[in-house]
């Protein structure tokens, strides 16, 4: 059995962007996780471990009122319980599994600068299996399951991790990767056409988006000699989404939102008929807030369909004890 429990603070008075870039100020963080793991071979297992974690971050705004359990829940903004466990056999092959959730926590960042959300709760699962890793050709699927609680979304994925060591010399690697998922609140934009009081003027804009993406990281390795190695490495990736149900949160510090009907668009006055929300012939979508027939606010169609390729290799020379050429192609491009 190991544990371990922690604590900690970066106070608000702490700042570090004249060196770099931090997305963690101002944060209360603590956490704690016990394990316990057998070592000694079985009849079926050679080892097998457990481990429960969890974690959670605030802002410092619940020490404005320490003693208030609403404070609190208001100023959680991540946090999760989590079991993992992992279990090798006789033939050293492996099972892996995590199990998640995550409770209500509040976003202070899903309106991109506006009043604050609230992230419903989350569940996620993970499994997956590893061959024998000293063989010459090394498997590991793995399938992940998401899902979000108050209509917020799920995602579904699977990953393969094959590796093949044709000999001594050369090492083969590739990671296909599929996932598709729906999410409740994408953000979309911003906008002060006819104010909106209960999230002071602005309204936030949100849609449901649809995405499917598939991608594959490979990697080829050669050693010609201590001296000289090859390197390529080549990522394509193929990537869709589709906006759905456009929406407006409707007041801050909640997941509610007011969803506009789909409509058809009016040709030639800018407005929807049938709903609040339609897309020109044009590829323009225009919200109509009141529902008095007459666009409100106008936007680019958000779709996308996108295929990115990403390469490079890298040849390295020791020609001689320290002294050493390298030889990199490099290569990216997107549609």
């Amino acid at each position: 059995w190991t544990g371990s429990a922690w604590a900690a603070q970066v106070t608000p008075g702490f700042e570090v962007n004249d060196l770099g870039f931090s997305n963690r100020q101002e944060v209360l963080d603590g956490g704690a996780k016990v394990k316990y793991r057998e070592i000694t071979p079985g009849p079926v297992l050679r080892s097998y471990q457990f481990n429960l974690s969890t974690f959670h971050n605030w802002t410092h705004d619940a020490l404005e009122a320490p003693w208030s359990a609403a404070s609190w829940g208001d100023s959680h903004v991540a946090g999760s319980v989590s079991l993992s466990t992992e279990a090798t056999l006789l033939n050293s092959w492996a099972i892996e599994s995590n199990v998640s959730v995550s409770p209500e926590l509040a976003d202070r960042n899903g309106t991109r600068g506006g009043p604050m959300m609230i992230t419903p709760r989350s569940f996620n699962f993970s499994v997956g299996v590893s061959s024998d890793r000293r063989k010459s050709v090394h498997l590991e699927p793995k399938v992940m399951i998401g899902r979000h609680a108050m209509g917020a979304g799920r995602s579904e994925g699977f990953g393969l991790d094959l590796t093949i060591r044709s000999s001594s010399r050369v090492e083969i690697s590739l990671e296909p990767q599929w996932e598709q998922s729906r999410s409740g609140a994408q953000y979309v934009a911003t906008t002060t056409a006819l104010p909106y009081a209960p999230t002071y003027g602005a309204r936030y804009l949100f849609a449901d988006l649809d995405r499917r993406e598939l991608g594959l990281e490979a990697r080829l390795d050669v050693t010609f000699s201590p001296h000289l190695t090859l390197q390529l490495y080549a990522q394509p990736l193929l990537s869709s989404g589709n906006y759905l149900s456009y929406k407006q949160l409707t007041r801050p510090r909640s997941y509610a939102f007011d969803t506009f009907a789909e409509g058809t668009s009016t040709p030639g006055s800018g407005g929807c008929t049938g709903g609040r929300t339609c897309m020109d012939a044009d590829g323009t979508r225009h919200i109509d807030f009141d529902g008095n027939g007459s666009a409100d606010y106008s936007l680019e169609d958000r779709d996308f369909n996108v295929r990115s390729l990403i390469g490079n290799a890298v040849l390295r020379w020791e020609y001689r004890p320290g002294s050493t050429i390298f030889l990199v192609w490099q290569r990216e491009q997107e549609d």
